[in-house]
């Protein structure tokens, strides 16, 4: 079978690219509708005044969150491509890939964070979080422990700033409105 030229292939994909638009088309206007513009349309029965203050109190939320490694010199005898890899001419030259573990964390803001980072490995990590100012050093083979504050919603960006594991050893700090949390 030649898929370039067959007929009923085409036919089946240029189906599923459409369905696919039309859903991305559909979510995109479902998204862009406001309170108020629903308000407008009829389509919402709650009323156009403000909305009441969030009754969220802020909580302390505790974290342990681990290094992984991915990809490091020491598989190199492991898996053969590695060596190339890591050659001077390699893709991972100077590099290692680590990961977080978990590699996200959802709170709310005004939430206080405890985090205990755990090094398992013979390099040294940070777990640094720029947008906030937090910066957590963690040694070889421990663990730090230490807190933040997470003063603003948004989504922040946590990186180990060690050289060797920039741009891989990444996560994310979502950090959600008080008004989104539970309320009492």
């Amino acid at each position: 079978m030649n898929v370039e030229r067959d007929w009923m292939f085409r036919t089946i994909m240029l189906m599923m690219v459409a369905a696919v638009t039309v859903a991305l088309v559909y979510d995109g206007t479902a998204r862009r509708t406001t309170p108020a513009t629903r308000i407008a349309a009829g389509t919402d029965t709650a009323t156009a005044t403000s909305a009441p203050a969030s009754g969220y109190q802020p909580v302390t939320r505790n974290f342990v969150i681990t290094a992984v490694p991915l990809w490091v010199h020491e598989e190199e005898g492991t898996f053969d491509y590695l060596r190339q890899d890591f050659g001077k001419k390699g893709v991972l030259a100077g590099k290692e890939v680590w990961g977080w573990s978990p590699s996200s964390i959802t709170i709310f803001e005004g939430d206080t964070v405890n985090v205990t980072v755990v090094n398992p490995s013979s390099d040294d990590h940070t777990f640094t979080v720029p947008e906030l100012a937090y910066n957590l050093a963690v040694k070889a083979l421990s663990t730090a422990k230490g807190t933040f504050l997470a003063k603003r919603a948004g989504l922040f960006s946590f990186v180990c700033v060690v050289a060797e594991h920039i741009p891989y050893m990444w996560g994310q700090v979502v950090v959600l409105p008080d008004s989104a949390a539970p309320q009492d």
